[in-house]
C-alpha cells in the first residue's frame, strides 16, 4: 500500500484566467476535454498577462455541497493559470479567483492515469471536500513515473 504525506500549509489568494465546464468525471474522461483545454491554455499563455513565465497550470474542481458526489454528476472545472492582479481576461476566457487560507495538500506520485487511487486514498482518509485544486508543473510530463501533481482543498479541521 502506498504511503501519502499529507501537509498543511498557507496559500495566498491566487487569480487564475482559464476556462471553465461543467461535466461528469465520466464525461471529462470519455472526451478528455480537460487534457484539450489544459493543452490549449498551456498553448495561449502569452496571451495572459503574468502568466507567460509561469510553468503551473491549475485544475479546480469544485462540487456541489448539497449532494453526494459520483462520476455520473456534473461539476463545475477551471483550467487555469495563475495572473496578474487586474490582467485582462482573454477572448473565451474567464477569471476564477482562489481565495487565500490554510490548505491540505497531498502530493499524487507517479503517472496522472493513477491519480484515482490517490482521490481515493484522500476519500477514504480526509472525506467530503468542497473543492480539490490540482497544481501540474509540466502538462508534457504528467504520464512519467517520477510526475508529481500537488492536490490541494481547505482545510476544514
Amino acid at each position: 500500500m502506498r504511503t501519502y504525506s499529507v501537509e498543511r500549509v498557507e496559500m495566498p489568494a491566487i487569480r487564475l484566467i482559464g476556462f471553465e465546464l461543467h461535466e461528469s468525471l465520466n464525461q471529462v474522461l470519455e472526451t478528455k476535454i480537460v487534457v484539450k483545454l489544459r493543452e490549449e491554455l498551456a498553448a495561449r499563455l502569452r496571451d495572459i498577462e503574468g502568466a507567460a513565465n509561469a510553468a503551473d497550470i491549475y485544475l479546480v474542481q469544485a462540487y456541489s455541497e448539497n449532494e453526494q458526489w459520483t462520476p455520473d454528476k456534473p461539476y463545475r472545472h477551471v483550467i487555469g493559470a495563475a495572473a496578474a492582479e487586474g490582467a485582462a481576461i482573454p477572448a473565451g476566457m474567464i477569471a476564477y479567483a482562489l481565495p487565500a487560507g490554510r490548505y491540505v495538500k497531498v502530493t499524487h506520485e507517479g503517472p496522472e492515469s493513477r491519480i484515482g487511487e490517490t482521490y481515493d486514498y484522500i476519500n477514504r482518509e480526509l472525506g467530503h471536500r468542497p473543492v480539490d485544486i490540482e497544481v501540474w508543473p509540466d502538462i508534457h510530463a504528467l504520464e512519467r513515473e517520477e510526475s508529481r501533481i500537488d492536490i490541494y482543498f481547505p482545510d476544514r479541521g
